[in-house]
């Protein structure tokens, strides 16, 4: 496995996604999604997040107990990667699939050792990834090998980096604000986990450490947050390739967020029956781990 350049400056990553779009790759993802070459030509709406009317803690946010889990990607870790730090993650694995529904998400970061977690956090690098509307993580193992219906037993694994796909996954430095938003597709689930979305805050400027799991030397905190089971029961029920799962025995403990040693991290969303609106503040120290 190769480590990823050092990241580019922003003005280099734009070239890179214009010069991607003009390329195989955007073939591939005109045919399914050409609002995403769209948005790597720069003409995206960028997202505004909703006001922050949720009163933030003086304490941490708390880790998850499912940890990294094995499904973390650092920007550019392949040689034929695409450039993560973007805004629009859309897509899905199964190209016969429904697209599900738009997921627009926003994090917001917090210091927790200045005004009791009220100052927002500039300039930190916020990688999220979560599987699609099927339950299916991208990068990982061969076709046919992630099966979303049967109790995850380790395959793929962690190593099983096998192809470039990297939808639903992606990274943004928060602005002045502490924000960085994202516009995704609202996750399904596996069997075996609940439906979560995996956050990792680290220094910016950080370079890929293959299949390692983050820690220090840069790393702030990395964990998982959930939903209100409402919430995911009304989504899943709106539309496919959701709909269809519902029925399955797994589905009723998927939605629950209850998972053993969970972060007890839920966030603020609606869903007015075409998109869901999410938002999650992370407080954290972000002098932690500068070395």
């Amino acid at each position: 496995m190769h480590d990823a350049p050092e990241r580019p400056s922003r003005g280099s990553r734009r070239s890179f996604l214009l010069k991607s779009a003009a390329g195989a790759g955007s073939l591939w993802l005109a045919s399914r999604w050409p609002h995403i070459v769209q948005a790597q030509a720069g003409v995206e709406d960028r997202l505004v997040a909703p006001p922050w009317d949720a009163v933030p803690t003086c304490a941490a946010s708390s880790t998850d107990g499912a940890g990294q889990g094995p499904f973390f990607i650092h920007n550019r870790e392949r040689d034929d990667d695409v450039d993560m730090f973007r805004q629009d993650i859309r897509g899905r694995y199964r190209e016969d699939a429904e697209p599900g529904t738009e997921m627009q998400l926003h994090l917001r970061v917090l210091n927790t050792t200045a005004d009791c977690g009220k100052t927002p956090v500039a300039g930190i690098d916020v990688y999220v990834w979560h599987t699609d509307a099927q339950g299916y993580y991208s990068g990982f193992g061969e076709p046919g090998e992630q099966t979303p219906d049967v109790e995850y037993a380790g395959k793929p694994g962690r190593n099983d980096l096998d192809n470039s796909l990297r939808f639903c996954r992606g990274a943004g430095v928060t602005d002045a604000n502490g924000v960085v938003s994202f516009r995704s597709i609202f996750p399904g689930w596996y069997n075996g986990r609940d439906v979560h979305i995996h956050v990792l805050a680290i220094h910016a400027g950080s370079e890929s450490r293959g299949r390692a799991t983050y820690r220090e030397r840069g790393h702030i905190l990395t964990t998982q947050f959930y939903f209100e089971p409402d919430l995911i029961d009304r989504v899943h029920k709106a539309s496919q390739p959701y709909l269809r799962r519902t029925v399955l025995p797994a589905y009723v403990g998927a939605i629950r967020g209850d998972e053993r040693n969970n972060s007890g991290l839920r966030a603020k969303a609606s869903f007015d029956g075409r998109i869901v609106v999410a938002q999650m503040q992370i407080s954290l120290d972000p002098n932690a781990s500068r070395v």
